[in-house]
This record gives C-alpha cells, structure tokens and sequence, in this order.
C-alpha cells in the first residue's frame, strides 16, 4: 500500500527500504558519492546530504529538493559506494514517491519528459520520438525548443514523422534456433534517431557469419523513464521481451542500445533476486520467466566470436586512426548488472579498435556522464558534461571518438554546435558507433554503414587518412 507523507515522516529510511529495498542507514558519510558525482553542482543537497537526511527523516527535505531531479541515474554513486549501497536507486524512488504524493518538481520538465515518454510507450508500445519531443516541449511551454536540431534529425533520416507501431503477439511458438543465430533486440532508438548503429550492426554481424533474429512485437524496454516513474511497469516491459525471447526458444540476446542492455539486465537480475516482483510480473504477464536468455551488448557478442576473426575480416586497416573510445554509463553501471570486467576503465571497445588497426589514446573521461536525458529536459547542465568529455578527449589527441550507446552518441554528436554557440568551443570531432568503424574496416561502403547520417561531417578525416576516396 503506499505510503502517506505522514507514514514516511515518522521512519523515512524504513520507507525507502521498503520502496527499493536499499538501506539508507548503512551510509557513513564517507561522501565518496558525493565527490564523483558528475552533478553535485548543479544540486541544492549533495548525494550524501541527501542520505543523511533520510536517516534524520527529513522527507520534506528530499522530496522538495532539487537534487532528486538533476540527477540522471548515472549509478557513478552506487559503483562506488563502500556499503554497496544503490544510491540511484534511491534517487530514483524518490523521484516516484514525490510524483505519487504530488509534491512539484523543482525541475518540472523532467517529470513532464517522463509522462510524455510513458504515454507514447502506452499508445504504441515504443518511444515516438518527434511525438514524445513535441509534447514535452509544449507542456513544458517551450514549444519550439530544440527546432533546429528537430529539423536536422529530420532531414538526416534520424526522426520518423509517424511512429512505428508495436503488437505485442498474444502467443509465441517455440522454433528450431539455427546455428550461429542469436535474438537480436534494437530498442526504440535504433529504428529512429540511431539508425546507423542498426544498420551498421547488421552489416557487421553479417560479415562476422552471425544472423541476428529480432523478435516480431517487441515492445519498448521502459528506458530510464519508466523506473523513474512506476519501478514495476519498468520490470514488465523489459520482461516482455525477455519472455517472448524465451518462448521462442532463444538462449542469448544481444543488445546494441546500452540503456536497453542494463533494463533487460536488470530485469534479469530482478526476477532472479527478488521473489515478490518475479510473482507480480508473472501475474501481470501470465508467464513465469525462466531466466534462460543471456543478455549480453552487442560489442561483447562481436568481441566473443575473437579478435582473430575480426582481423581476418580486415581489409581497410584503421592504421593512423586516433581515437578514445567512451563507454558512458550503463555498459559498465551498476557493476552487479552489467558485470563488466572493470567499472572504472573498461577495454573490450578499446580491444576492438585494435583488432581493426586503430590507435585507441588513454583518457580521463572514459566512463563519465554524459548528460543522458538532461539533454532534453536540462540542456545547460548536460552542455557542461558534454564540454568535459569533447575537451578531454581534444587534449590527449584523439581524432574521433566511438561509442556504443545511442543517447551518448546523439549527445556528443548534436550538441557540438550549441557548445560552440554558447560556449565559443569548436571541437569537430566526429562521434562513431563502433560498427561503423568495424563495417568500415571490413570493406564496406559508406551507405551500407550510414556514415552520412551522423552530424559532425566524419568525411574530411576518413579522407585525409585514405580511408575513404
């Protein structure tokens, strides 16, 4: 039953507990969250007061806050909080207590954001991009915010004018799994603002020997906004595609969107971890999952099948190619969902562009935040994270930089020219996914990879490195 504002007065931190399940008690304000995170300085309370806080009861305090709204759920606190306290997933349940009781939001276009989102993903059951951005922006009385990139997206190819429709099948028939397939889950953005990584990772995967079979029906993952709003509709909808993977008798998904890779991981780790949500989701879907699909991200399936054989596959080395590879947050957050081999300083993309005869520079930015979805609803505070990452990644001499994310790709991509405007920086690097880095090693033409649907103009380089003609 939820809880009244009175009831989580009188034991806050029991409430949060009972809400997520994290024990706000075990901080000592040891304040390591506080100091890596990339937007204490945005915040009215740093993440540790706001621990602090709840221990003292003062709901009030956090629930009127602004912190619980700058926070973009990075999970650089939770990675590297000593108690392996889930402090995000804390913010995070704030930020849907605070919805539930009615208090305003001291940064109101980010629940407005995640109604809009939600309400696309209700009609349609996947994002409508254009439609989430256009009901954001007249709700929030900005409505002509963001026109200019709105209408380059369009023009590139990036921005659907209608959404794209999702039937959820009402029943599933297991089928033989030929050799060498696995499921392969794009997510909303790949079939929008992300369409190059789509192509790109099937050219890829095809070059590679691997078919990937992408589910008829899949429904929208929940993103961010989902957890930030209703935590068991966030766990259903990523659970209806790891059910209909399943069903169909799929053993491993790979996933190239990094948000879409950690809520199906995490609804893994849910319905494995905790009883009470599997039994609620599986009343909800009228299916039990079993847990048999592995979920893995795109860059690690590639790097699995062997470096050998990605080399094999080279034809047009990346020879005097510099560049810093930038992981963001979820391939490698929270660590005890994305089970990567280091949180802090991961390789396996490092490892990749390697194979392909890159030169991948060390860097301090490697795993910071990128702005995530304040880019929408917080623009000027994502801008600053964003300087940081295209600055650094400037000094220590990189040419280009590759991602394996969707929203950090877009982020680092689009904003470029609004940090010039606003900040006088004109940095012009070019923002690669990975695959098509790897399509371009293989040989494969500059359509069949999409590079022209990126905004900063990569041709200049590639052609000064001979890479293309």
């Amino acid at each position: 039953m939820a809880k009244t504002l009175e009831q989580l007065r009188e034991d806050t931190a029991a409430a949060i507990q009972e809400e997520c399940g994290e024990k706000a008690l075990l901080c000592y304000q040891c304040v390591k969250c506080s100091a890596g995170c990339p937007l204490a300085a945005e915040m009215d309370y740093t993440p540790s007061q706001i621990m602090r806080a709840i221990q003292l009861g003062r709901v009030d305090l956090v629930l009127n806050s602004k912190t619980i709204w700058v926070c973009a759920s990075c999970e650089t606190c939770s990675t590297r909080c000593p108690q392996d306290i889930d402090i995000a997933k804390i913010m995070d349940t704030l930020k849907v207590l605070a919805q539930r009781l009615g208090i305003p939001a001291k940064e109101p276009k980010v629940p407005i954001f995640c109604k809009a989102s939600m309400g696309s993903v209700d009609r349609f059951g996947r994002i409508y991009e254009l439609g989430m951005t256009l009901e954001t922006n007249l709700r929030s009385g900005q409505p002509f915010n963001d026109a200019a990139l709105g209408r380059k997206l369009i023009m590139k190819g990036k921005m659907k004018l209608l959404p794209s429709v999702a039937r959820y099948p009402k029943s599933v028939k297991a089928k033989p799994i030929p050799k060498n397939t696995i499921a392969y889950y794009p997510g909303c953005s790949l079939h929008s603002v992300a369409v190059e990584f789509d192509l790109s990772t099937r050219k890829v995967a095809e070059a590679l020997g691997l078919k990937l079979d992408e589910p008829e029906g899949w429904v929208c993952c929940g993103t961010t906004t989902a957890k930030w709003t209703d935590p068991q509709k966030a766990l259903t909808l990523s659970l209806k595609n790891l059910v209909l993977m399943e069903k169909m008798g799929h053993t491993k998904v790979t996933v190239p969107c990094a948000e879409c890779f950690s809520r199906l991981r995490a609804a893994d780790h849910d319905v494995k971890t905790d009883g009470q949500a599997r039994a609620t989701a599986a009343r909800e879907l009228g299916y039990d999952y079993q847990g048999r699909v592995e979920v893995q991200h795109v860059v690690d399936t590639f790097l699995d099948l062997g470096t050998d054989l990605i080399r094999s596959k080279v034809t047009k080395p990346l020879s005097g190619l510099k560049v810093v590879c930038y992981y963001g947050c979820l391939l490698t957050r929270p660590p005890d969902i994305a089970r990567a081999d280091d949180a802090e300083y991961p390789m396996n993309m490092d490892y990749l562009m390697r194979a392909l005869g890159a030169q991948t520079l060390d860097w301090s930015y490697k795993t910071d935040c990128c702005g995530a979805s304040l880019s929408v609803t917080q623009t000027d505070k994502a801008l600053k994270l964003m300087q940081r990452i295209l600055q650094n990644a400037q000094e220590v001499g990189a040419e280009a930089i590759v991602v394996a994310c969707p929203l950090c790709q877009l982020n680092l991509d689009s904003r470029q020219e609004d940090i010039a405007g606003k900040m006088g920086l004109n940095y012009n690097l070019p923002v690669f996914y990975i695959t098509q880095l790897m399509g371009l090693a293989f040989g494969l033409g500059e359509k069949e990879i999409a590079l022209k649907k990126l905004l900063v103009d990569p041709m200049p380089l590639l052609k000064r490195k001979g890479l293309i003609s």
